[in-house]
C-alpha cells in the first residue's frame, strides 16, 4: 500500500494544485507528479503503458506542485505520485476534471495603415510593436532596418535609423526611452524619448535576439534566442543580470507581466507539457503559462491587456489566438475579411484594450477593437 499522500486544491479554475508528501524514506529527487486521461495510458497497474500528458518533479518530502488548466484540454483526468523517474505509486491517485472555457466574441477589425515599401511610413516585412504611454505605436521595420512611431491612426511621429541591422523588437519605458532588438548586430540599442542614442546592451553576448521587454522595476529583459536563454539587464548602469534560463526554448516575444516579470513565448519545449507561452516571476522561475502542445502554431509573440486576457501571434496559422491568462484559448481571429493576417509578428495592446498586429507578410499594421 502507498504510504505518502497526494491531495488536489480546486481552488482555482485556471490553475490545479496539488499538495504532496511522502516518508523520509522514498524520498528523491525524481519523484514526481504525472497527469493522464481518464480512462487512458496511465499507470493504474504501477507500470508504463503510455506518455503523460503533463508532469513535474517533487523532490521533497512534502510540498505543492501546480498545472495550468490552459495546457489541458476539456475532459477527466487522473494524477499519480510516483516513484524515481518510475511508475510505483508513492499515494492514491487522484481524479479530477476540466471543463470548458466559455468561447468569446472575438475582437474585430477596425482599420490599418501602411504599404510595401522603403519610404517613410511604409513597411517591409514589420516584426515587432509596441505602445507608448501616449499612445503611440513603435513598430519595428525589420526588412528597412528602422523604427517608425505613428499616432494610433497612422500618422507617422519619429523614424530610427542609421544604427540598425533587422531589428525584430521593440519596448519602451515609462519615461518613453525605446528599447530595440537589433537582432542583424546581436545586440539591444536604447535610444532616447526624442530619438538620440543612449547605449547599447549585449554586444557581442547576444545571439539573435528577438524580443523585449521593461519590468516593473526597470529591469530589461531579452529573448537571446540563439543562447536559448532570456537576457537581462539593469537599465540605469548598462550591467548585465542573473539570466532566466529554467524551461526556455527559442524564446521569442517577450512582454511584462505588469508584476516584475515577463511572458515569453517559445516554440515549443521538450520538458513537461511542451508549453507555448511560459510566465516568469521577478527572480526568474517559471510560475505560469498558456498553450499545451499542439495549441499554438509556430507563435512569435504575446501582448497582455489589464484585464489578464493573453494575445498571441501566430505567423504559420495566420491568425491571432486569444487565451485567458495562464488559462484556456478564449478565440481567435485574424483569419478572413479585411483583416485577415498574412504572417503576423507582433502585437500590442494599448491601455483602452485596442489591439494592433504586425502584419508582416502584408507589410501593415492591423487594428483590433473589442465587439461592442
Amino acid at each position: 500500500m502507498p504510504t505518502g499522500t497526494l491531495v488536489s486544491d480546486a481552488s482555482s479554475v485556471e490553475r490545479i494544485t496539488f499538495s504532496y508528501s511522502t516518508p523520509p524514506s522514498t524520498v528523491a529527487p525524481k519523484n514526481w507528479v504525472g497527469i493522464y486521461a481518464d480512462p487512458g495510458n496511465g499507470p493504474v497497474d504501477q507500470r508504463y503503458v503510455g506518455p503523460s500528458t503533463l508532469w513535474e518533479y517533487t523532490p521533497l518530502a512534502s510540498g505543492t506542485v501546480s498545472f495550468f488548466s490552459g495546457s489541458l484540454a476539456p475532459g477527466n483526468y487522473i494524477a499519480f505520485y510516483l516513484a524515481n523517474d518510475g511508475y510505483a505509486w508513492l499515494a492514491d491517485p487522484v481524479r479530477f476534471s476540466v471543463r470548458a472555457t466559455p468561447q468569446t466574441p472575438p475582437p474585430v477589425f477596425r482599420d490599418a495603415f501602411g504599404r510595401p515599401g522603403a519610404g517613410p511610413g511604409q513597411f517591409s516585412s514589420p516584426a515587432g510593436i509596441a505602445v507608448d504611454t501616449r499612445g503611440q505605436l513603435w513598430v519595428a521595420d525589420t526588412g528597412n532596418d528602422r523604427v517608425q512611431a505613428f499616432t494610433r491612426g497612422g500618422k507617422l511621429v519619429r523614424v530610427l535609423a542609421g544604427r540598425l541591422k533587422s531589428p525584430q523588437a521593440v519596448a519602451l519605458d515609462g519615461a518613453g526611452n525605446i528599447y530595440v532588438a537589433d537582432t542583424g548586430n546581436n545586440r539591444v540599442v536604447e535610444y532616447s524619448w526624442w530619438g538620440g542614442f543612449v547605449r547599447e546592451f549585449g554586444a557581442g553576448k547576444l545571439d539573435t535576439p528577438r524580443g523585449v521587454a521593461i519590468d516593473t522595476a526597470g529591469r530589461l529583459w531579452v529573448s537571446d534566442t540563439g543562447h536559448q536563454r532570456v537576457a537581462r539587464f539593469d537599465t540605469r548602469t548598462g550591467a548585465a543580470l542573473a539570466d532566466v534560463t529554467e524551461k526556455v526554448s527559442s524564446p521569442q516575444g517577450i512582454t511584462s507581466d505588469g508584476a516584475g516579470g515577463a511572458w515569453v513565448v517559445h516554440n515549443g519545449r521538450a520538458a513537461s507539457g511542451n508549453v507555448a507561452v511560459v510566465r516568469y516571476s521577478a527572480d526568474g522561475r517559471a510560475v505560469a503559462s498558456i498553450g499545451a502542445s499542439g495549441g499554438l502554431a509556430t507563435p512569435a509573440d504575446v501582448a497582455v491587456n489589464a484585464g489578464g486576457d493573453a494575445y498571441v501571434v501566430m505567423p504559420g496559422y495566420g491568425g491571432v489566438a486569444q487565451f485567458r491568462a495562464a488559462g484556456r484559448c478564449r478565440a481567435d481571429f485574424g483569419t478572413d475579411g479585411p483583416g485577415a493576417l498574412s504572417s503576423p509578428l507582433g502585437v500590442a495592446v494599448d491601455t483602452a484594450g485596442q489591439i494592433f498586429v504586425a502584419d508582416a507578410g502584408n507589410h501593415r499594421i492591423v487594428h483590433f477593437g473589442v465587439p461592442a
